[in-house]
């Protein structure tokens, strides 16, 4: 299941697997022909003119896991360097010649057919029948598609639609067919819900013949009463028959066609070749005959009070609303069925409070897709810029609401000083997604109108230059801005700066992994360690001693008699000898002075605390006149 692209000024010999020139294929025609697109595969389409006859010859797909979608990028974000706008299929080739064939024939099960106008033109009455499309197999699905063929007064089947019997039938959406539209079944068979869906769609039809003169033919593609289950719900038509069968054509009674929530514009409303085959309800009739062989449905209206707008309201400068919008105070206002419908109009807009559908496939609002207010003069503005930022958004007033970065026209450039202007290829966004170069957003349509986002190219803001002029220009409906970005650290020297990102007060800044943050935490801890080194003595002294004794440390050192003991064994020398029975420390120092001692054959005998165990002894010198003693050696 693979993607791929076409562009005007790509190459069939590509891949088709890029979106970029040298990628995308060229031509529709080798898209979907036998070598392009497969089953499950999907197809993009760059804005602009496709030429030719284009004829689906891909493989069928079995199944909707493998449904082929083709889709137009009118707003060209998927491709650089390419202009938003319509992407346009026509068999045209110049103003006014054409080429024999229907512009776009796809006969194949589960095809989705999105944001593509389909234009063209061939000769009324057979062989061609004046037919410009054929889209038939299982389940398609076409959604925001135009589909476009001159009037004639001949027989003229210009867009037809067909689902192969017993199958599910198209969804159709949000289009607009100008010109006679058909959906039929292919062959006859038993009668079966098709679940065909032709939802907030307009059908118009001038033509003049009685057999294509509708806007809509809906039937079995027979006089057999088989093909059945389609809804027509939230609709306009314009022509001379707004629905009705071909011929003698007939519709399941069983599974009969649904029309609600609808706007006849028509001489005929609704025609039915046997009074049960099409069930309304919920509609407008303004016509000379609103039905015929049709029952009178539920909520209908004839001869209504719908003032539509046709965009007099931009002319006139009081708003903006859609073409087809029919004013507040139209009686189709709000006076639909939820059956059915959906949620939101043709344009995505939700039906207004109570939230009950309007009659019709646009909702009154006034469309902010591009405001009817023009500024008298191109708004300008200076900010600054400290040079080398990155990242940098800017807000410009444009005067205009509804613009987008592929608003038709729109471009925005940048010049530094003295240099040439750089294009700024603009870059969908939201007001609230990351800076990305050339980002572009409305900032808030309704409470701040006309006010955008641009997110600034870093290269615009790299050192070297004085300042940078922004311009902003081109859409229909603003005359443009223009901003110059000083670049400055704000006029500030070097002393001027330290001075007062030294002064400056720390405490508003403490993000964590900023600068500022850091020197908070430091200060926060150098104060805390501050008071309690001023504590420190006083809680070593008031601190219990028992709970230090670990051996080999100082609390054990202060443990009771430790320090005693330690001093007594300490031997007054060297240090060695303690322990030993002539130890030289300051215990047996001591015991000579207080303990008992006897002088025994010149030997004398200090002995222990207990006066039995000998603590030390020495030999007694003496003179042998007077027997005094005259020494004492120990041993």
């Amino acid at each position: 299941m693979a993607t791929y692209y076409v562009r005007t000024d790509g190459n069939d010999s590509n891949t088709g697997l890029g979106s970029t020139t040298a990628l995308a294929w060229q031509t529709i025609t080798k898209a979907i022909g036998a070598t392009g697109i497969a089953p499950g595969d999907t197809l993009y389409i760059a804005p602009g003119v496709y030429r030719g006859v284009f004829v689906g010859g891909f493989t069928n797909p079995s199944s909707s896991g493998q449904r082929v979608t083709i889709s137009g990028n009118p707003t060209a974000s998927l491709f650089s360097g390419v202009t938003a706008g319509p992407v346009i299929m026509t068999n045209f080739t110049a103003a006014t010649t054409t080429t024999a064939g229907k512009t776009l024939t796809i006969e194949k099960d589960y095809l989705t057919l999105t944001d593509v106008s389909i234009v063209g033109f061939t000769a009324v009455g057979s062989p061609g029948f004046g037919q410009i499309t054929s889209i038939g197999g299982i389940h398609h699905i076409v959604q925001r598609c135009t589909f476009y063929a001159p009037t004639s007064s001949g027989e003229s089947f210009a867009f037809s639609f067909f689902c192969k019997t017993g199958s599910r039938g198209p969804t159709i959406e949000d289009c607009v067919m100008f010109g006679w539209s058909s959906l039929t079944s292919d062959v006859a068979g038993s009668s079966y819900d098709s679940q065909s869906l032709i939802r907030n769609s307009i059908f118009i039809n001038q033509n003049t013949s009685g057999n294509t003169n509708q806007a809509l033919r809906i039937d079995s593609g027979s006089t057999s009463a088989t093909f059945g289950g389609v809804k027509v719900i939230n609709c306009r038509f314009i022509a001379n028959t707004g629905i009705r069968p071909f011929s003698a054509n007939r519709i399941s009674q069983t599974f009969p066609v649904t029309i609600q929530n609808c706007i006849f514009d028509c001489a005929t409303g609704i025609a039915s070749n046997l009074t049960g085959d099409f069930v309304e309800s919920y509609n407008v009739f303004n016509c000379s005959t609103e039905r015929t062989n049709v029952a009178t449905g539920t909520g209908s209206l004839t001869r209504a009070f719908v003032s539509p707008d046709f965009s007099l309201s931009r002319v006139s400068g009081w708003g903006n609303l859609p073409f087809w919008a029919n004013h507040n105070s139209s009686a189709s206002q709000n006076a639909g069925i939820n059956t059915n419908s959906d949620t939101v109009d043709f344009y995505g807009v939700t039906w207004l409070a109570p939230t009950t559908p309007t009659m019709g496939p646009i909702e009154y609002f006034n469309d902010s897709s591009a405001s009817y207010y023009q500024p008298t003069e191109r708004n300008a503005g200076v900010i600054t810029i400290a040079p080398g930022s990155t990242s940098q958004s800017i807000e410009l007033y444009l005067g205009t609401t509804g613009l987008t970065a592929s608003s038709a026209g729109l471009s925005a450039r940048y010049n530094r000083t003295r240099t040439a202007s750089v294009s700024i290829p603009l870059v969908a966004r939201t007001i609230a997604q990351a800076w990305t170069a050339g980002g572009f957003a409305e900032v808030d349509a309704t409470n701040m109108p006309g006010v955008y986002r641009l997110d600034v190219p870093d290269a615009a803001l790299v050192s070297g230059a004085d300042d940078v002029t922004i311009v902003v220009r081109g859409a229909s409906g603003t005359n443009g801005a223009v901003m110059t970005v000083k670049l400055s650290s704000g006029g500030l020297t070097s002393a001027q700066t330290a001075s007062a990102v030294w002064g400056a007060d720390p405490s508003p800044y403490t993000t964590a992994t900023e600068f500022g943050g850091v020197l908070n935490e430091t200060r926060s801890v150098v104060g805390s360690t501050e008071v309690l080194v001023q504590g420190l003595p006083q809680a070593v002294w008031d601190e219990p001693k028992s709970g230090h004794a670990t051996p080999g440390t100082f609390g054990a050192k202060l443990q009771d008699n430790v320090l005693a003991d330690e001093l007594l064994s300490r031997d007054v020398g060297s240090g060695s000898g303690a322990g030993t029975v002539n130890e030289r420390t300051v215990r047996s120092a001591l015991r000579g002075l207080r303990n008992k001692t006897t002088v025994i054959n010149n030997e004398m005998t200090v002995y222990k605390e207990d006066d039995t165990s000998t603590a030390w002894s020495a030999t007694v010198s003496s003179s042998d006149s007077s027997k005094t003693i005259t020494g004492v050696d120990p041993a």
